[in-house]
């Protein structure tokens, strides 16, 4: 009889270790548990804000993307090796807004709906 005490005992402390691992405890009913606390704790962000981020690029894209398509792709390489002949920060600006494939590729879309 006592060794079965025993083992109903070591299920009960198990199943409740359980419990607590999962974030529960024994709370009175209508008392601010730790799950309230929990839940009101802020929640961690990244240190580099990646969603942020990548619309940035996505609009950057678009803005080289609509300038190819409305003043065309000669005029447009000529204005961005003149900025590459200028200071530093001119240089910079031309390496940001030169024609890449994806470039190139949303002017093909938006040249349509342009002209």
């Amino acid at each position: 009889m006592a060794k079965t005490d025993m083992n109903e005992f070591e299920k009960r402390l198990s199943r409740i270790d359980k419990i607590h691992e999962a974030g529960g405890a024994f709370e009175a009913t209508g008392s601010l548990g730790r799950s309230y606390f929990d839940s009101m704790r802020p929640k961690s962000r990244r240190a580099l804000p990646l969603r942020g981020l990548a619309l940035l690029a996505a609009g950057i894209l678009l803005v080289k993307g609509l300038m190819l398509a409305r003043i065309g792709a000669e005029e447009y390489s000529n204005r961005v090796a003149s900025l590459a002949d200028g200071s530093a920060v001119e240089h910079i600006g031309a390496w940001v807004l030169h024609a890449d494939p994806a470039t190139r590729y949303i002017a093909s879309v938006l040249t349509p709906l342009i002209h």
